[in-house]
Order: structure tokens, then sequence, then C-alpha cells
């Protein structure tokens, strides 16, 4: 576990969410670089159970927050205290893998006590051959989670967490031939969102926002020398909504084409950029039909043994929660260093930004977070993290929601065997 209850404390967004999102084909990466590299005197035993390896691992965090519920009008302040038990169970039986992952989370804040909360998950996954020649999985997942405040899915500014539900199912898919490698996925989520209640005691349902979604993804490239490729991708989604009586149907459709380059030198660098057009089609006609240009981004480069570099750029469309907003367009930058300066301690930093395009409305946001803090093993058991971040919300035009800014900082503590 590299960066401990960090990184779990920084973003509780999953990755199976019901929206449209740009998929591209997966980034190998040297196993001997920041990041990947295993150090045998760190490195994680677990215990050997009926031929699987168990590995259990608890973090215990404590975040101090000069905004908890990202607003500019009235800030609240809080420190919150975080356990989060996981384990992981995996077997490796020549060309088949397989593995098993459950945890929770909860949350306890010392003042605010009805941001309290309680997220877990279940993920299995099943895996046979390999990314060099053709490759099969299936995984199947359960969680509960918090969705994260002051972002386009959750601009609540008052009363308890947004909680949601999220079971989900995918096939994966992968085939090289000589030249040319295809991957596809087919992909079902199902999504349910806990009512809440406000400071008032009144029950506000938030039922509206239960969504099922299926998915095809495909994506293929092609080699033109050992350095530059070829690549491309199709998306389609359905995305099937809760009917409200407050509320137009907003059943909808996605379509996404990309094309691109992908240069690569050896184990040090890895570029990839695709761009291409993005048709997003609400079944009633009255809500139009979303297009604009879809774009998606990879980057990996090592300079050194001790030096990474990575970097993605992705794009995603979804339904906007606001009676007024038929679409959102979300455009994602990051970019993430991580320097081993010594066997025991890695320094890490990360910077992201969120275009947020609201169609048809007056208004549009950008979400600006930056994060950085070291990373310390100490033996096979124990590891710490100490983060500070800084987010920041910049608002355009007269919207339903703030800008705000906001300051944290981390402190975690991981145990594992």
């Amino acid at each position: 576990m590299r960066h401990g209850l960090a990184i779990l404390l920084l973003s509780s967004a999953g990755a199976q969410s019901a929206r449209a999102q740009t998929f591209g084909l997966p980034v190998n990466e040297p196993d001997d670089v920041p990041g990947r590299r295993v150090l045998p005197e760190y490195a994680r035993i677990g215990y050997d159970l009926a031929g699987f390896q168990l590995l259990p691992t608890v973090a215990f965090g404590i975040r101090a927050d000069d905004n908890v519920l990202t607003r500019s009008s009235v800030k609240r302040s809080d420190i919150v205290f975080q356990a989060a038990p996981k384990i992981r169970l995996a077997r490796q039986d020549g060309a088949q893998n397989i593995s098993i992952e459950a945890n929770i989370q909860n949350n306890a804040y010392l003042r605010l006590s009805k941001q309290d909360s309680t997220e877990y998950s279940f993920q299995s996954t099943y895996t046979r051959g390999n990314l060099d020649r053709s490759l099969i999985s299936a995984n199947f997942g359960y969680r509960r989670e918090a969705i994260q405040r002051g972002t386009v899915e959750n601009d609540i500014s008052a009363g308890e967490p947004l909680m949601r539900r999220v079971v989900y199912g995918a096939l994966n898919g992968r085939k090289r031939f000589n030249r040319l490698s295809v991957d596809t996925q087919f992909l079902s989520v199902r999504q349910r969102y806990e009512n809440l209640m406000d400071d008032t005691g009144l029950a506000l349902d938030q039922q509206f926002r239960n969504v099922d979604r299926l998915t095809f993804r495909g994506a293929a490239a092609y080699d033109i020398s050992g350095r530059t490729g070829i690549v491309g991708s199709l998306d389609y989604d359905r995305f099937d909504y809760a009917t409200s009586p407050l509320l137009i149907d907003r059943d909808a459709q996605n379509w996404t084409a990309t094309l691109g380059l992908r240069y690569e030198i050896g184990r040090v660098l890895y570029a990839q950029f695709s761009a291409g057009y993005r048709c997003y089609d609400f079944k009633k006609p009255e809500l139009g039909r979303i297009k604009g240009p879809a774009i998606t981004g990879h980057l990996r480069y090592f300079p050194t043994r001790l030096l990474a570099i990575r970097g993605n750029v992705e794009q995603y469309n979804t339904t906007s929660p606001y009676d007024l907003v038929s679409n959102s367009t979300i455009t994602i930058g990051r970019v993430e260093v991580e320097y081993e300066m010594r066997r025991s301690i890695s320094w890490i930093g990360a910077a992201k930004i969120a275009l947020e395009h609201y169609s048809k409305q007056p208004y549009s946001a950008q979400r600006l977070e930056i994060t950085g803090g070291p990373h310390f093993r100490f033996n096979r058991w124990l590891a710490a993290d100490v983060t500070m971040g800084f987010s920041r919300r910049f608002v355009n035009g007269i919207a339903p929601f703030e800008p705000y800014s906001q300051l944290y900082a981390i402190l975690s503590v991981t145990l594992a065997k």
C-alpha cells in the first residue's frame, strides 16, 4: 500500500461511476520504477491460506479541514478521524489470477457529527492470460461511498454527506496480433442514492439521481515502428435514469470516437494523445443533443531510476442533477511526481484541474487541487504518510453553487502484514 490512507482520503470517487468516460488502452509500466518497485526489506509477506495469499491491512488517519462543507459564505472547520481495515486474497496459478478485496472506512468528525459516514467495498477479479498476447478478465464489485462535496456530482452545501451504493460487473478482453492489439470492455453499473436529512430534520428525496448504465468500449493500437503507433477508440453508453415528477425524462445514450498517436522510448517514456468527437443524445427531443470534441491522453516518464512523472487527461459527460441543466462535460488533467529520495522515503506531489462545462447554461466552473508530502517506510509492517492539500473552485457567471477554497492536512499510519 504505497500511499496508505492518504489517497483514500483525497477522493471517494470510484472507477465504475455512471458516466460516459473516455476509455484508453492499458499502459504497462516497468516494475523497477518509483511506485511499482518492490523493496525486499519493506515488502509485505502476508499469510498462506489454502493456496491464497492473505494480505491484511489497517490504516488510521487524522485530517484537519478548514472548509468541510466547501462553501465560501459559511466556512466550517473540523477534524475527522478515520480507520480503514482492508483484506486482500490473491492467487496466481500459471496464467490464471484471482483477486478478492474487501475494505471498510469509518469517518468520525470531532464536532460536525452529522458528517460522520461509513464506506465499504468488495471487489473480485478473475484474469486469464497476459497483456503481451491475449487476456480475458471478469470482475464484480459492490460499494457504499460518500460523494465528495464541491464537485459536479455533489453541490449539496449542508446536511448529511451524500451517499450512494454501486453494483457493477465488467468483462474485459485483449488480443494482440503481431503489430495490432485490440481491447474491449462490457460494463454494467447500477447506482442508487440514499435519501438525506437536512439541518431541520426534513427528508430530502435523492432517488431522482438513480441510474442504470450499460457500456461497450473498444480500443485498438497499431505499431508503425518500435517507437510510434496509431491508437483509436469507440465507446457507447446507455443511461436509464429514475423517473421523477419534477424532472423531464433524462434517459440518454452517448457515443465517443477518438484517434491519436502513441510515442514510446523503451522504459523511459510513454506518451499518448487522442482527439475525436462526442455526442450525448437525450431521449427527449426538448433536451437536445450535446455535441463536442473528445480528448484523452497518458504520460509516463522515468528520467532516472528514482523519479517518476505520470500524467493523464480524461473527459466525461454526465447528466447534471440541476433541474435547468441537461448535461455537464468535465475535462480533467492530472500530473503526479514521485521521487524516491531514499529506500525508506518517497516524496509525492500531484496537481489536478477539472473544467466543468454546463450545456445551455450561462455559467461554468473550474476546480484546482494540489497535494504533496512524504511517504515513510519504516519496516515491512509499518508505513506513514503526511499530506498537505489545497483545492479551489472558480465559478464563472451566476451559478446554483458557490466558489470556495479549502486547505487540509492529513496524517496517516498504515499497518500491514
